[in-house]
């Protein structure tokens, strides 16, 4: 550790994000299951709460929200009543309401997959993304 660093510098240096693109930057999003999959390199444990996974699009849904499910081996990692949203009229789930992480230990080598469950009814959105913000396990 460098001489006069804290321990939250420390962790913070540690923190890694993964950034998945779910989509094309231009198409009208749609629902679906999988709609990209990935395995994790290694474990990675998410920071708890709307500081461990984020959403972004390019262009906001509106007339209803977009909500994301992001899945482990073909469980979600959240609560079905808290899964992560991007709220109508916004293009980023940070500062709306937060998801509620049920894992947060996602296992080396674990099959990753990101369902849209729901997307705007007038505008469905495009260009999303979701980030997976922690710490190697």
């Amino acid at each position: 550790m460098k001489a006069g660093a804290s321990s939250a510098d420390v962790a913070e240096a540690k923190q890694q994000s993964f950034i998945v693109a779910c989509s094309d930057e231009g198409t009208a999003l749609t629902t679906g299951t999988a709609k990209i999959s990935f395995r994790m390199p290694y474990a990675f444990t998410l920071n708890a709460g709307a500081g461990g996974i984020t959403a972004s699009c390019n262009q906001a849904p509106t007339g209803a929200i977009l909500t994301v499910d992001v899945n482990e081996a073909g469980t979600t990692i959240m609560n079905n009543a808290n899964k992560l949203q991007i709220a109508i009229g916004s293009t980023t789930s940070v500062g709306g309401v937060a998801p509620v992480l049920t894992d947060v230990a996602l296992a080396s080598n674990a099959l990753i997959t990101i369902d849209i469950d729901q997307i705007g009814s007038t505008n469905a959105g495009t260009g999303l993304k979701v980030t997976l913000i922690g710490v190697r396990a």
